[in-house]
Order: structure tokens, then C-alpha cells, then sequence
């Protein structure tokens, strides 16, 4: 089974900024701890087709679950909000 290998920050930024707002709604409730009927109910939508957006940002993203998924938004989102002061 081949492994992946994580994404580089500015790859991963662009990954993200190529989900789709409905892929990106179903990350954000996932990270809220909400399951598939969970966030099929909060967004009208039925859980299969929830489940079929985690599986398109899980390709868009290069990762295998959800958790890496939502872990990917959160990093990205972390990365936006910290100021690098360090950098020339």
C-alpha cells in the first residue's frame, strides 16, 4: 500500500482553496463533531451525498478520511490567521 506524503503548506493552501463551499460546509460541521445525518439534516441534504462530498475533498485534499480532511482545513485555516513576523 503506497503511503502519502503530506502536502507542503503552500500546495495544501491551494488544495483547500479548491474545495467547493458545500465540501467546505461539510468540514466545518464534521470538525463540530456532527456525523453524516447530522450535517445531512443541518444542510438538507441526505447522508449519502454528504458522504460523497467528504469523498470528493478527500481527493481534492490528497488524504484518505475525513479527520485528515478537516485537519487540513483547520491547519489552513490556522496557517491564514498567524502572522509571520519572522519571515523576510
Amino acid at each position: 500500500m503506497k503511503a502519502l506524503s503530506p502536502l507542503p503548506a503552500e500546495s495544501s493552501a491551494l488544495a483547500v482553496e479548491a474545495l467547493t463551499d458545500r465540501q467546505r460546509q461539510c468540514l466545518h460541521l464534521a470538525a463540530m463533531g456532527l456525523t453524516s445525518s447530522g450535517i445531512g439534516e443541518r444542510l438538507g441534504i441526505s447522508p449519502r451525498t454528504v458522504d460523497e462530498h467528504f469523498m470528493m475533498a478527500c481527493s481534492v485534499l490528497g488524504v484518505r478520511t475525513r479527520i485528515q480532511a478537516v485537519a487540513c482545513l483547520a491547519a489552513a485555516a490556522r496557517r491564514a490567521d498567524e502572522p509571520r513576523s519572522f519571515l523576510p
